[in-house]
């Protein structure tokens, strides 16, 4: 089976055998084709589908006999619950949730998309509204980390953060995101500085075109891979933005080959090879560091100083050129912190002290001094 958009995500394997029955797909909402009954759990999967309308549902695992299998049903408002599921009596009990402390009808749905680049590209996006309002929003930009990675439709704690707080999030599948073909991973490669930034700026002014965002009150914000896209669109595009944040971020093209957990593999320094290139020049004229005299816009940076995969070099580089040049620079940096944050203290510093910042950039209080 071949989709004529996307990849399959996964295949779907009869409870108690290695027979395929079908594949799921992700197109803009989770979806499953079945090719094969499987003696009736096709069938009883669509049953399960209709009872948890409205949520993705897939099995984890199974018996070994098949009998008795563990269901997670998920969704935009739903990061997860697990049941266990008695394939033989067809009864459903539920075991646990991941995050009991969520209220699912306060949370905010996401909606996926698509619009055509001007290289011809269909470009899928997910947003996520604050509740009852769709128009004229002041948005925040999430370009994905990777950049071989992707968004997809479900839970996203930074996107319900966001809108929860009066934003629009938008998160963009540009070139060389995973699940869209070979020739759409293959276009992002040695892209990262052009065609790839010239994908998530397509995204912000087709929203504004649809008349989702406010064109006076938008930032960009990401990590990793998204920092740096963060730190670059705004200075490739810079009447788009108000403000960029960016939270573990590169910023130096050329340090990925001398620091951090990719340059210490054969695999690592082929991929870089291939996803950057070795001209230094070049690297240098697509790296935020080298490119600071372009970015005229309040700032905002978070680091761990433990952070393995983009060293904090990269933030504290970017936070001392920006404050040689006199720029507006909010910088924030977490001791123990990694390539992300996992302690609850630490997160709510990072998002009090972001939402802090965009609040003051394009929230209601400076939308109220700008008129």
């Amino acid at each position: 089976y071949q989709h004529n958009f996307v990849d399959f995500s996964d295949i779907i394997y009869h409870p108690y055998s290695s027979i395929p029955l079908g594949v799921s797909l992700d197109p803009d909402y989770p979806k499953e084709l079945f090719f094969n009954e499987g003696d009736g759990f096709a069938k009883f999967f669509s049953g399960l589908k209709q009872a948890f309308d409205g949520y993705h549902v897939a099995f984890t695992s199974f018996t070994r006999n098949g009998a008795k299998g563990i269901l997670r049903v998920s969704g935009d408002r739903l990061p997860g619950d697990y049941f266990m599921v008695d394939l033989n009596n067809k009864k459903v009990d539920f075991l646990l949730s991941s995050a009991d402390w969520l209220d699912p009808e306060t949370l905010n749905p996401m909606q996926a998309k698509f619009f055509t680049s001007s290289h011809g590209l269909n470009i899928g996006t997910y947003l996520t509204f604050p509740a009852n309002k769709n128009k004229q929003l002041p948005m925040i930009v999430m370009p994905h980390g990777g950049p071989h990675s992707r968004d997809f439709w479900g839970y996203d704690r930074d996107a319900q953060i966001l809108s929860q707080a009066g934003y629009l999030a938008l998160q963009v599948n540009f070139r060389g995101s995973i699940g869209y073909g070979g020739d759409f991973y293959s276009a992002g490669k040695k892209q990262w500085g052009s065609n790839i930034q010239r994908d998530i700026a397509e995204a912000v002014q087709w929203a504004i075109a649809e008349g989702y965002a406010d064109p006076k009150r938008i930032c960009i914000y990401g990590a990793s891979f998204g920092g740096y896209s963060a730190m670059l669109n705004p200075i490739r595009y810079p009447k788009l933005y108000q403000c960029p944040a960016g939270f573990a971020g590169v910023y130096d093209l050329e340090l990925l080959y001398k620091e951090g957990n990719i340059q210490r593999r054969d695999r690592g320094i082929a991929y870089l090879k291939k996803a950057v290139g070795i001209n230094k020049q070049v690297m240098r004229d697509n790296s935020p560091l080298y490119l600071t005299s372009q970015l005229n816009l309040p700032v905002f940076i978070a680091h761990g100083t433990e952070d393995k995969r983009a060293p904090i070099d990269h933030a504290q580089a970017l936070v001392k050129k920006l404050q040689t040049e006199d720029k507006d620079v909010h910088s924030l940096f977490f001791k123990n912190g990694g390539h992300g944050l996992y302690s609850e203290e630490s997160n709510k510093k990072l998002y009090t002290q972001l939402l802090t910042f965009f609040d003051k950039h394009i929230g209601i209080g400076a939308a109220e001094k700008k008129n």
